[in-house]
């Protein structure tokens, strides 16, 4: 059975704009404010996608998963005169899906595949639903399926050729839409649910381990007053999180063994997830 991945971002908007007698909502980058992103199915995805080369980093499920690796460092636009931007609209097509409108201004898209090497001036687009990666496109529409009735938050942020968000004043350039899609799979409840807390950068009661069997539905939600990333490393999950913005993990786990999840900019461990 393929694992089931879902992430929630409980998300801050100050404006959202919504086409009048429709469920379309366009949020132009930088327009920040309070919307809940509900739950809804878990994406599917296929572990095989990870490569011999994740498995090799990680090796035996039964171990605990290393945090020793590199993160690819964001290129930061600060100071230029012509930054790029971005902007999303999400409109449901009523059996599940989300139809993407982008707008990139002063960047070039360029095609993922074949890769090339970095160009400022260059990039393309990074698509993720509910804090989970769904496409790397170099295309302006983008047609999102398989999603589960109840609201969603599409998130588009620029890319470089080689894969590293372009940032700008402390922060990826990057735009969100919350749409409430129709037509698609009743949304699932998870099995087991847990939270984290950080203060300044220090995990409240220390690092835990939680325990889940294989086949549940787990649920983490994360709190912190830094601005960052949770990644739980194997299932390749990572969800933005800052204060007022909690990162809430959903994760159907199939696979036994010892999992770490991580700040990923700050590089240190805040939970392990067991499944026997």
């Amino acid at each position: 059975m393929k694992p089931r991945i879902k992430a929630v971002m409980l998300l801050a908007l100050a404006t959202v704009l919504t086409a009048c007698g429709s469920d379309i909502t366009e949020v132009e980058e930088g327009q920040l404010g309070p919307v809940t992103a509900t739950t809804g199915a878990p994406v599917t995805v296929d572990m095989a996608d990870h490569g011999e080369h994740e498995m090799a980093d990680h090796g035996d499920h039964d171990m605990v998963d290393s945090a020793d690796h590199e993160h690819g460092q964001p290129v930061d636009l600060t100071g230029i005169s012509s930054l790029p931007g971005v902007s999303v609209a999400a409109e449901p097509d009523g059996s599940g899906g989300v139809m993407l409108e982008i707008g990139v201004s002063d960047l070039e898209l360029v095609a993922v595949d074949p890769p090339v090497g970095h160009r400022q001036g260059q990039g393309h687009v990074h698509v993720a639903v509910d804090g989970s990666s769904v496409a790397m496109i170099a295309e302006t529409t983008y047609h999102v399926t398989g999603l589960t009735d109840g609201r969603h938050t599409v998130m588009v942020t620029l890319s470089s050729n080689d894969h590293r968000d372009y940032y700008a004043n402390g922060s990826a350039i990057s735009a969100m839409a919350v749409v409430e899609v129709t037509g698609g799979e009743p949304a699932l409840e998870p099995d087991v649910r847990f939270e984290v807390e950080l203060e300044g950068g220090v995990i409240v009661g220390g690092i835990q381990r939680f325990e889940a069997s294989v086949g549940d539905l787990v649920e983490v939600t994360v709190t912190t007053d830094v601005v960052d990333n949770v990644h739980l490393h194997v299932y390749d999950l990572k969800v933005p999180v800052h204060g007022g913005m909690p990162a809430v993990l959903l994760v159907e786990v199939d696979i036994p063994g010892v999992f770490e999840a991580e700040l990923h900019e700050a590089g240190f461990k805040i939970f392990e997830l067991a499944v026997s």
